[in-house]
């Protein structure tokens, strides 16, 4: 299998922390490129050029982040991590929203350096406080090491990587905990943003 990936993005980083958790990783090739470049090899795997793209071993082209880690599940279903449970499946939700805000503000600073104190900007800075909180209080005390702990941890970090002037860890003490309390498991370790 191979991974189309970009070292920063969240959505990437989702599908990258599951298959470390799954035991998948040494199984994928994974392939760091800049979405921005049109790379063909890329472009094939996604016509959209936007990255986590995942290239099965039968061919396959997958190229939504929840779409590849649910195939993840059939490939290999234990430990779960893509689970059913609505609870679960909300803060994920929420967790989502928060960085798909985030990647907006990034990607609208490229066509408008005034982009975040516009009416989009404004809304999509709202998201990220407002959907960080809802996630803050929705984020089980204690749980498994799924898909909603993997997504909060995720949203936190990117939050603190792409706008460090701003006191994330304060709007969402619960998930900095959780943060905090697994720093060393590899796909943790192994999968923090860097320029």
């Amino acid at each position: 299998m191979k991974l189309f990936a970009n070292p920063t993005s969240p959505f990437v980083r989702i599908v990258r922390m599951a298959l470390i958790e799954k035991g998948l990783n040494e199984a994928v090739e994974t392939v760091f490129v800049d979405a921005w470049a049109d790379d063909p090899a890329h472009l094939d795997a996604n016509p959209a050029g936007r990255v986590p793209a995942l290239v099965t071993r039968e061919g396959a082209r997958l190229t939504e982040a929840l779409l590849i880690l649910r195939h993840l599940e059939d490939l290999r279903p234990e430990p779960v991590v893509f689970t059913g449970n609505a609870a679960a499946l909300s803060c994920t939700g929420f967790a989502v929203g928060v960085f798909d805000a985030a990647v907006a503000v990034i990607i609208g600073r490229k066509s408008a350096p005034d982009f975040d104190a516009g009416m989009v900007g404004t809304k999509r800075y709202r998201t990220m406080r407002e959907g960080l909180a809802r996630l803050d209080a929705a984020l089980p005390a204690s749980g498994p090491f799924d898909l909603s702990a993997i997504a909060a941890v995720t949203a936190l970090d990117y939050l603190i990587f792409r706008f460090p002037d701003q006191d994330w860890r304060g709007i969402a003490p619960r998930i900095a905990a959780l943060r905090d309390a697994h720093a060393d498991r590899p796909s943790v370790r192994e999968t923090v943003p860097r320029s």
